[in-house]
């Protein structure tokens, strides 16, 4: 009897020492090594809100013109991308940094704003040479696979020679107009796309807001901005598959909210969003709360849009549970 009382006083330690090293369960991104740090103040909690039941499964065939309205936009945001990185590429060749600095942000702005790049096969190939960081290479940023836009940053931002750049700004203006030609062939499962409304601004606080793939510019905010635009768009791609869904009628509300947080940071720092370093602690602390209570939101979207009914795990047979003597 010893020996079970203090199992069992034991019992609520241990569970809480196994919860807090629990590894976390977000999805991969941009063919990128795991991380988990946000620069913001707090942990982003993450959504625990029982999903509507029994749910109605959702035909595949519903996603076919929330894709396609996706591929079109995202289409579009690549040819905005294209100007500004003409724009870099002059800047390089007049050796102007500021010039090429601003039309780094642009593009990087721009192609962030797709936000469901991320796939399989070439395109998943595309965007590590598009967005890739030096993470995972072997020679790191000494890699002749370090390339794009981040290949790009580490130069604009420590100094280095700006016509030993131009052949990184050429490559980038290739690979971009490559996924440009590709990508209206890519095929996007309704799972994929369905979850791909959590993951972008998840991913943005992880790689983002912690400052892991900016390390050079900082430009976090701006990138979590641009996430913010690409998660608004799928989610109002999705809109017509979720508009009898209780569980997401906050959505919309909470990424309004989130939009707004931004915005009046940017009117703090007179009209240009401020680097990571360069956020107040209120400022973060406000961002924090806005992102997690989107993410809380945006956490429901994949299971509102199941294709198929989820198995259900049968309960334990009473007979099956004993107390040890």
């Amino acid at each position: 009897m010893a020996a079970l009382a203090a199992a069992l006083l034991a019992a609520p330690a241990l569970i809480a020492l196994y919860l807090a090293l629990a590894p976390g369960n977000h999805g991969a991104s941009h063919a990128r090594a795991s991380r988990s740090t946000p620069a913001v103040t707090g942990a982003v909690p993450r959504a625990t809100a029982p999903m509507s039941d029994p749910l109605t499964p959702v035909s595949p065939a519903a996603f076919n013109a929330p894709v396609a309205a996706y591929l079109t936009y995202a289409d579009h945001q690549l040819g905005l991308m294209e100007s500004r990185i003409s724009q870099l590429e002059r800047a390089l060749a007049s050796g102007d940094r500021s010039g090429a600095q601003k039309a780094w942000r642009g593009a990087f702005a721009d192609y962030l704003t797709l936000g469901a790049v991320y796939l399989e096969g070439q395109i998943e190939g595309l965007n590590q040479a598009i967005d890739g960081t030096a993470g995972g290479l072997r020679a790191g940023t000494a890699s002749r696979h370090f390339t794009g836009l981040h290949r790009l940053e580490l130069g604009l931002w420590t100094g280095a020679a700006l016509r030993s750049l131009e052949p990184w700004g050429r490559l980038l203006a290739a690979d971009v107009s490559k996924l440009r030609r590709t990508l209206p062939h890519v095929r996007i499962s309704p799972l994929d796309y369905a979850t791909r409304a959590h993951e972008i601004l998840e991913d943005a606080v992880r790689d983002l807001l912690s400052g892991t793939d900016v390390p050079w510019s900082g430009e976090g905010v701006l990138g979590t901005d641009a996430a913010v635009i690409a998660t608004s768009h799928v989610v109002k791609t999705l809109a017509p598959l979720l508009n009898t869904s209780e569980s997401v009628l906050g959505v919309d509300s909470a990424l309004t909210a989130l939009r707004s947080t931004i915005a009046s940071i940017r009117s703090e720092h007179g009209g240009l969003l401020p680097t990571n370093s360069h956020l107040t602690q209120r400022q973060s602390e406000r961002l924090d709360a806005s992102v997690g209570m989107a993410l809380e939101g945006l956490a429901q979207i994949p299971g509102a849009l199941e294709t198929a009914i989820p198995t259900r795990t049968p309960p334990i047979p009473r007979g099956a549970l004993r107390a040890d003597p």
